[in-house]
């Protein structure tokens, strides 16, 4: 019984010697909590500029429902008990708010006045209602914030509204034509943070001439449901496109644009092209297609002109959609707005198509990346962006296609420009009429940049045009401090004389 006893505790002890040499070899040693990983910590990072993020509701005619999130990032150095939204649509409330020159009124309304706007239905910072009013005629929505937003803080702000477009040929506006077909027009529509300098809130109403828009770089996704028959083209990258009950779903996407703007329809074709590894879409009527082809080639040859002169253009994708707007071409990041009477005899033989569009794409840079306040300061962007277009002509044609630009569109002016009391740097509130403020501006900034090409040479008219790029991209740059600017690079030629002619009137 002993040895049985023996025997069996030797067994034993063989073992659990076994498991321990398995333990050790066999399985990986465990480590010690010592020497345990960290857990891993999901880290926050606030968006680096303002998120819009919008859902879009369109009724096939002039209605659109839509919640709008805005991420709020408050990168000055100032604290914000207050905020503030332009409302544009709102100048379409009634006959006598539409700012327009009175020869312009039925350009814009060929089948007299109609009435639009936008109605905020409720708006909340972080979750909680948040107490807003109307001001300056109902074209600013201010909120009285609940709680301050500090320096390098985030706050969310969801704003629910309706929007009533107006039957107009305006860059918000809709027009009808054959059987049950519409287009619409969706430019300045949604309530869009006012831009806030030096403790101080550009809120500037809308004029009868010029651009309205003065804003921050943001990041956009716009999503539109609309009648499964309607195609939507806008700013950005189209991310998705799909039908669901019925409906059409389409999602743009796209970081660092200025604004986001769009052009709906039932009758669209489209045509494709790439230029630079950059997809470029036009979006025309079938029976415009023509000039919808066109606008495809322009915009082609322009953005690899301006590609080679400025800087290349940033973004994927652009596009230019056939919509409606009395005045003919309309700027804005990634897309670009042409009315319908562009696309069709005399404007296409005469180049008047192809002075818009080259115009249009000019703003990629001149305002799309350069942005500055276009209301008090318009030649900052026009100029230049005039500039650039006559700059196409030469470039694509050469000798003939300058000629034949500044025949038709300087030569004639030039007397006007230079023995007009009004200043290419006036604001636009002192421009009586479209033709007045388009020879002061436009002309004026063509015949500055071919005066500082002919002083310091296009080489050196080109590398000031790349650093001007490259220093003020996706910021808002001042008068003040274009002069400032263009004074640092010191270019010999450039005396005061220089200066007071054309910046110091």
């Amino acid at each position: 019984m002993k040895k049985v006893v023996t025997l069996v505790a030797a067994v034993l002890l063989i073992f659990l010697m076994f498991l321990i040499v398995k333990n050790v070899f066999l399985h990986p040693i465990v480590k010690t909590e010592a020497q345990q990983p960290e857990e891993s910590h999901t880290v926050y990072l606030p968006p680096e500029r303002n998120v819009y993020d919008i859902k879009v509701e369109y009724n096939g005619i002039n209605k659109i429902k839509a919640v709008m999130n805005l991420t709020y990032v408050n990168n000055t150095e100032d604290i914000f008990k207050e905020l503030y939204f332009h409302l544009y649509p709102n100048i379409f409330s009634s006959s006598a708010r539409v700012p327009f020159f009175k020869e312009d009124f039925y350009r814009a309304f060929p089948k007299g006045f109609s009435p639009g706007g936008i109605k905020i239905q409720q708006v909340e910072q972080d979750g909680k209602d948040v107490a807003w009013s109307l001001i300056e005629d109902d074209e600013i929505l201010k909120l009285i914030l609940n709680h301050p937003v500090d320096p390098g803080n985030v706050s969310i702000i969801n704003i629910q509204f309706e929007l009533t477009i107006p039957q107009a040929k305006f860059r918000l506006g809709y027009q009808t034509f054959g059987d049950g077909k519409i287009t619409l027009s969706l430019g300045n529509w949604y309530p869009i943070l006012a831009v806030c300098k030096d403790d101080k809130w550009s809120i500037d109403k809308h004029y009868a001439i010029g651009d309205c828009t003065y804003s921050d770089i943001s990041d956009y996704t716009v999503s539109f449901t609309v009648p499964e028959d309607f195609t939507v083209a806008a700013s950005g990258v189209l991310e998705e496109n799909y039908i669901k009950d019925n409906k059409a779903i389409f999602i743009y996407s796209i970081d660092s644009i200025r604004e986001f703007a769009a052009a709906i329809s039932n009758n669209y074709q489209t045509s494709t092209d790439i230029v630079d590894g950059i997809k470029i879409v036009s979006y025309f009527h079938p029976e415009d297609k023509r000039g919808g082809f066109m606008a495809l080639n322009i915009a082609k040859y322009a953005l690899g002109i301006f590609n080679d002169a400025f800087g290349k253009y940033p973004y994927p994708e652009l596009r230019i959609a056939e919509a409606n707007y009395y005045l003919g071409g309309m700027e804005f990041p990634t897309f670009i707005m042409m009315d319908a009477t562009k696309y069709t005899e005399p404007h296409i033989a005469s180049t008047s198509l192809e002075r818009s569009t080259a115009h249009e794409v000019a703003h990629q840079w001149w305002y799309g990346l350069v942005g500055s306040d276009q209301i008090n300061e318009p030649w900052l962007d026009e100029g230049i962006t005039e500039f650039s277009t006559a700059y196409y002509f030469e470039k694509r044609y050469g000798q003939p296609g300058r000629d034949s630009y500044f025949g038709r569109y300087v030569n004639t002016s030039v007397d006007f420009v230079m023995k007009n009391h009004i200043h290419m740097l006036d604001p636009l509130p002192l421009f009586k009429n479209q033709q007045e403020y388009f020879t002061t501006v436009y002309t004026s900034g063509v015949l500055f940049y071919e005066d500082l090409r002919n002083q310091i040479g296009e080489e050196n008219l080109l590398d000031f045009l790349r650093s001007y790029l490259e220093t003020f991209k996706y910021k808002n740059v001042s008068l003040k401090e274009f002069e400032e600017f263009l004074r640092g690079k010191k270019y010999e030629a450039l005396d005061e004389s220089f200066y007071d002619k054309w910046l110091n009137p």
